[in-house]
Order: C-alpha cells, then sequence, then structure tokens
C-alpha cells in the first residue's frame, strides 16, 4: 500500500511539537532538516512527498537579495 507524507509539513510538526516542550529547536546544514524527515518518513515506509504550491509559496515570499544574502550568512 502506497502512503505518502509531506516533509515539510513533518519538519513543521516537529519544530512546533519541540518547542510546545519548551525547547528551542534551530535548524541545523548537516542534515538539514527536510533531509532527515525524508529519512525518517522512508524508514517507516513512507512517502516523503512536497507540497509543490506551498513550495512555490514560500518562494515567492522571499526576494532573490533576501536568499542571496542568507546563502552568503552560511558560507
Amino acid at each position: 500500500m502506497y502512503q505518502s507524507y509531506d516533509r515539510n509539513k513533518l519538519v513543521r510538526q516537529v519544530r512546533e511539537l519541540l518547542e510546545s516542550e519548551g525547547l528551542q529547536p534551530v535548524a541545523q546544514d548537516d542534515p538539514k532538516p527536510e533531509h532527515a524527515a525524508m529519512l525518517l518518513l522512508r524508514s517507516f515506509g513512507v512517502e516523503p512527498v512536497v507540497d509543490h504550491v506551498e513550495a512555490l509559496k514560500g518562494a515567492m515570499n522571499r526576494t532573490w537579495e533576501e536568499s542571496d544574502d542568507a546563502r552568503a550568512e552560511r558560507l
């Protein structure tokens, strides 16, 4: 039986869960939360998917300058 789940939704839910427990989660670069979510889903036999509409909305909420600055800060 095919099962799938949005990896970005899982990341949001885990972040909210950790915050509700009084923790302050900080996303890491290695592994990125999205990659870790894909591994977790696959380990349970669930295919990770991406909601492309939500991904596009997120990309449209940032200017290319903001994205470029964020990449430069990580280097």
